[in-house]
């Protein structure tokens, strides 16, 4: 699928020039990381200290949470889009970072994401109809399900303080 090509490009942009906020090899494993590099015949980035040290203080934090975002990430694929693995990976492994998706991605805004996800996970984005934060969203809709084991992180919305924050379009 183009579209999604076009998207991987743009993130694995991002990871090597320090953009976002994932770990290394944008969390995805050898093989994965491998593949991605092969198909998008993508080269090896230049030595950068700060960003290195950045990705490897992530990659420490995402194993205390391996089995969250494997999960995540098992969600995701069933509402992606054919052709767009390993979107699903990758956008897992960012929403277990500190700041809002799009940030933690390296986007340039709200929006950019927005069409990330209606190129990668169309279902995702009907389901949003309300437009609220992607993390709040993914971990609401995980909690809803109750399968048991996930940490609903997500606060109950409609009980929230925040409401108009995660509900406002951005600016």
């Amino acid at each position: 699928m183009i579209t999604s090509e076009l998207w991987l490009r743009r993130l694995l942009s991002l990871h090597d020039a320090g953009k976002s906020c994932l770990p290394e090899q944008m969390g995805l494993d050898d093989d994965a990381w491998r593949e991605l590099v092969r198909r998008l015949t993508w080269p090896a980035p230049r030595p950068d200290e700060k960003r290195d040290r950045r990705q490897a203080l992530m990659s420490e934090l995402h194993e205390a949470r391996h089995d969250e975002r494997e999960q995540l990430a098992g969600w995701l694929r069933q509402h992606m889009a054919a052709g767009a693995g390993p979107m699903h990976l990758i956008v897992a492994s960012a929403s277990l970072a500190f700041n809002h998706l799009w940030q933690d991605l390296g986007l340039s805004s709200r929006t950019e994401l927005r069409l990330l996800m209606g190129d990668c996970f169309p279902p995702l984005v009907a389901m949003n109809e309300h437009n609220m934060r992607w993390k709040k969203f993914f971990y609401r809709q995980r909690c809803l399900q109750e399968e048991g084991d996930l940490v609903c992180r997500s606060p109950t919305c409609d009980d929230c303080g925040e409401w108009s924050l995660c509900f406002a379009p951005e600016a």
